[in-house]
């Protein structure tokens, strides 16, 4: 119990505040603290892996075997809680590394791609949706939007630091989700996860609106997610040179 306090201190500016987290992550850290001194004595970078297993695991169980939706949830709900207890960990025990911060960020590209599979199985095995139906092809759409929408942010992020290097300053923020639109983006993070909750109780009706209200949500965040990067870097990159280039 002295653990958990030491721990849940260290953490109490981010649990349920919007300046810092959605409402859901702020609960899953919350969770994420309560069970990190069942990993206090782990490398923080296997508790990661462990994330990126328990989302393995939950699809697998749902490609070949016939489990209910609402039990392989419960996969995901505790591969997104052992994302956060990574990095609890990792600042707990003074951890934290570069390498540690690129495999979270991956393994939660890869986790979130496994759920969208896991609900596009679900929506064909229900008889919800046809393939190469419209719907199914909109949906498999959504799965290279997802690592798209990173690959864009994470472009950015490198860019702005770049652009910073070279002009020996800090001016250019590498991240602007707690800045720009920020509310919005993370009250759609928090109606996603709503719906994944949803799914708990596995009505037939709950699970057809709660799927396809998580997919149109993931559509809206991504798309605002690569807008906002794209128009930020044309505020802040067009018009930067870099010397060594035009040399």
């Amino acid at each position: 119990m002295k653990l958990v306090k030491q721990i849940l201190k260290q953490n109490k500016i981010f649990l349920f505040n919007y300046n810092y987290n959605s409402f859901f992550e702020g609960l899953y850290r919350l969770f994420g603290v309560l069970v990190s001194p069942l990993f206090i004595n782990l490398n923080p970078n296997l508790i990661s892996f462990l994330s990126l297993l328990f989302g393995l695991v939950g699809m697998t169980l749902s490609v070949f075997f016939s489990i209910k939706i609402s039990y392989i949830i419960f996969f995901f709900l505790f591969s997104f809680i052992l994302d956060f207890t990574d990095g609890i960990v990792a600042r707990f025990k003074g951890k934290t590394s570069f390498y540690g911060r690129f495999i979270d960020g991956l393994f939660d590209i890869i986790v979130i791609g496994l759920l969208h599979v896991v609900f596009l199985i679900h929506l064909i095995n229900k008889g919800f949706i046809e393939i190469n139906s419209f719907y199914f092809i909109f949906f498999l759409l959504l799965l290279f939007l997802l690592p798209i929408q990173h690959l864009i942010l994470d472009r950015f992020s490198s860019m702005a630091r770049w652009c910073n290097e070279i002009n020996n300053n800090k001016h250019i923020k590498p991240y602007y989700r707690n800045i720009f639109l920020s509310k919005i983006t993370k009250f759609l993070f928090d109606l996603q996860h709503l719906c994944i909750w949803i799914l708990i109780f596995n009505d037939f009706i709950a699970d057809y609106l709660s799927i396809i209200s998580f997919f149109i949500l993931s559509f809206i965040a991504s798309n605002l997610n690569i807008f906002i990067y794209i128009y930020l870097s044309k505020i802040n990159f067009l018009k930067i040179k870099n010397p060594s280039d035009n040399d």
